[in-house]
């Protein structure tokens, strides 16, 4: 098996160079990295990472919990996740729960055996304590658990301009799809503020609870949706998940409802479900992007045995103005 000495002598540099251009680990002029991947394909040489980890006793593996892979806004986070680890010299595992406490339970124990170097929290539903009892780097992206480091995105303002945009649009009987009663949930808190607002700006405002496989499955959620239509006839303006909204947005155009003259969308996420009906939605948009950056920051210091300036950080969401409201 190829070395990298042997990639070194036909690409015909240092093996120092080599190194560098593989690791990323400093600067190698463009036309040298050319030679470099050449000669890497011809010999048809890997790094052994493996080994090299093992040396380090670590598995340079980061598992990843996930409550469903077909979600669009997890979906594009995982994407985001792999590619800003990669960048740090890790590898991903997602470990798909499908919101199963059992599933969730054998990943914790995978990490407990230390087959993970640490562990990201898409989404948990076992309790507190399975978490807590853990003297394992993780990190969480939603649920609140005691102790454990939170990234997440800042879902107070995304509440308040969401009610703020309503007001603005001049509503006056707004649906949400929320769950008012998960405190411990961080993204909960955009509808516990929108509905204090909507409040005080005399505003009705009515909650629906979702039902998780209704933000996963797009026919459940269009059935949902013509189910609240017709329940609620006076609506004048709707905000719900990317593909909630979605469907709101599909269901009114053939009920004959005209959006948004006599009925707002906003949509919350922002993510490319936004933009593939037959025009553009408005939304809060999570910075998806930054949030990976963020917790793969933290995770690391973790790993690292590094101090934590902060153990909760939430990034600041924005509006992106659509052809809904």
């Amino acid at each position: 098996m190829a070395g990298i000495r042997e990639v070194a002598r036909l690409a015909q540099v240092a093996p120092s160079t080599v190194s560098r251009a593989l690791n990323g680990s400093g600067y190698v002029a463009e036309e040298t990295k050319e030679k470099i991947r050449q000669a890497v394909a011809e010999l048809d040489y890997v790094p052994n990472q493996w080994i090299r980890n093992l040396y380090r006793k670590k598995t340079g593996i980061i598992g990843v919990l996930a409550p469903e892979l077909l979600h669009p806004y997890f979906s594009v986070l995982w994407s985001y996740l792999e590619e800003e680890l990669h960048r740090h010299g890790y590898n991903m595992m997602i470990c798909n729960t499908r919101g199963n406490p059992l599933i969730e339970r054998e990943y914790l124990d995978t990490l407990e055996r230390n087959l993970f170097d640490g562990m990201i929290i898409g989404a948990a539903f076992l309790p507190d304590e399975n978490y807590t009892e853990m003297d394992k780097p993780i990190l969480s992206l939603d649920r609140i658990i005691p102790g454990i480091p939170l990234v997440s995105s800042d879902h107070e303002q995304g509440g308040r301009i969401a009610a703020e945009k309503m007001r603005e649009c001049g509503c006056r009987k707004v649906l949400q799809l929320s769950d008012l009663s998960a405190k411990k949930i961080s993204s909960a808190r955009s509808g516990v503020v929108f509905t204090r607002l909507m409040q005080e700006y005399g505003i009705d405002v009515v909650t629906e609870k979702i039902v998780w496989d209704e933000v996963i499955h797009y026919e459940k959620a269009m059935k949902r949706a013509k189910d609240i239509l017709v329940s609620y006839p006076e609506l004048d303006g709707i905000m719900a998940n990317d593909l909630c909204a979605a469907a709101f947005l599909k269901t009114a155009y053939e009920m004959g409802r005209q959006v948004p003259e006599d009925l707002k969308i906003l949509s919350y996420d922002g993510t490319f479900v936004t933009d593939f009906n037959f025009c553009t939605m408005s939304a809060i948009v999570q910075d998806v992007e930054k949030i990976a950056v963020d917790a793969v920051e933290v995770l690391l210091k973790l790993i690292n045995h590094q101090p934590l300036v902060k153990k909760e950080i939430y990034i600041p969401v924005y509006f992106k103005k659509g052809d809904t409201l």
